[in-house]
């Protein structure tokens, strides 16, 4: 524990949209002056047959998850497994949370999950913020919501870095899109630029959804395959480890990164 402010960030990746399973599930804790102090990071195979489109962007198929799968012992599915997120939470017990488009990902969680928290919603709390013109009607008033990409960038090119904060990006490296892991840190990022220069941008509330269990299917689970994509992945966890003291799980996901 740390007599700190924690706080939060999380993002998923599914099988699809609302009602399809959750394939991955990421957090970050940190500190307002931008420590990393612990991150969660699973993977889970789909209760439905995986789908091929979702599949095609963030690039999670059941091969690639069965590897990443391997680093510790856990539930097959999110569903079986998502009291071990809500224990990370609650042993750090965070301020708020943030989650970039909250009402999506959080209606993949049940509501023991989600009540008791505050949230706040970065896409919809920093629409005025980027100021993006619309190219539909969607977002509030005349701005349109930013992708999570947009409203990092507009972040890093406006609003001073805190020291922990940049020594931590510098160690990170690049972005991997669509790697649950990745979108938190920079959420995490995006967050502690906010928090540090504009804090009235922020509002932690509590909030509901209703969560549409997956429908249930029969396939097989393949082997594990670790290729470049999985490897690379890999490797980013092991930096994040290293970032927040994690030597232990540093060492052992920079030894599941290695193929041929």
């Amino acid at each position: 524990m740390t007599n700190k402010r924690p706080f939060a960030v999380f993002d998923v990746e599914t099988n699809g949209f609302k009602g399809a399973s959750t394939v991955s599930a990421s957090s970050v804790v940190f500190t307002e002056e931008g420590e990393i102090l612990d991150f969660f990071n699973r993977f889970y195979h789909s209760e439905e047959r995986p789908d091929p489109r979702t599949e095609a962007v963030h690039g999670l198929t059941p091969r690639r998850l069965t590897h990443f799968r391997s680093e510790e012992e856990y539930p097959s599915h999110f569903l079986d497994d998502w009291p071990s997120l809500a224990a990370f939470w609650d042993r750090w017990n965070p301020e708020g949370i943030a989650v970039h488009n909250l009402s999506f990902d959080i209606s993949f969680l049940p509501r023991e999950a989600v009540r008791g928290r505050k949230w706040w919603c970065s896409m919809r709390g920093l629409t005025d913020f980027c100021q993006l013109p619309k190219t539909s009607n969607r977002g509030s008033g005349e701005w349109k919501w930013p992708r999570l990409g947009e409203a990092v960038l507009a972040a890093k090119e406006r609003l001073p870095v805190p020291l922990p904060l940049s020594e931590a990006e510098s160690a990170a490296g690049m972005p991997l899109k669509h790697y649950g892991l990745s979108d938190c840190f920079e959420l995490y990022g995006l967050f502690v630029r906010i928090w540090n220069s504009l804090p009235q941008y922020v509002h932690f509330r509590p909030a509901s959804a209703i969560l549409l269990p997956p429908r249930r299917e029969t396939y097989p689970i393949p082997d594990a395959l670790c290729d470049e994509f999985v490897a690379l992945r890999l490797e980013y966890s092991a930096r994040i480890a290293e970032i927040a003291g994690l030597e232990a799980r540093a060492r052992r996901l920079y030894a599941l990164s290695s193929f041929e």
